[in-house]
């Protein structure tokens, strides 16, 4: 997964429904030189992030959006890039079994409102395992 792109400004791709957070996530991102790459729905997100997974090191995403489960979004997400390197971020509760299963599956959990200092740690952590591959 090591690329020209990827030595550059890491690529970070944001999915969430709600603008304010979109905003919000790109502002803390680039502001710490991330490259910001965004959706607000899933069907769109899953095709960036086919046709971009190469240049994409982390993905945050919304738990609960229109049209989107973000049990089943992780497994499609892995099934394209089986490096794929997730976080979530959600303001609901995530029931404890699915929680248990996930956390072998992405890289952690975020909630909202957003600790900028967790979210640049939980990036960080991801485009750094990234890097590793």
């Amino acid at each position: 997964m090591c690329n020209e792109e990827k030595r550059g400004a890491a690529t970070v791709l944001i999915v969430d429904d709600d603008g304010r957070v979109l905003t919000s996530l790109r502002t803390i991102l680039e502001g710490a030189g991330y490259r910001v790459v965004e959706s607000r729905e899933g069907g769109d997100a899953t095709e960036i992030f086919r046709t971009e997974h190469e240049a994409i090191a982390a993905v945050i995403m919304g738990w609960k959006m229109p049209g989107l489960d973000g049990h089943e979004w992780v497994r499609t997400m892995l099934r394209i890039d089986p490096g794929a390197r997730i976080i979530f971020c959600t303001a609901y509760e995530i029931p404890e079994s699915i929680h248990q299963e996930l956390e072998s599956m992405v890289v952690g959990f975020l909630g909202k409102p957003i600790d900028h200092q967790r979210l640049l740690n939980l990036v960080q952590q991801a485009v750094a395992a990234d890097e590793g591959h």
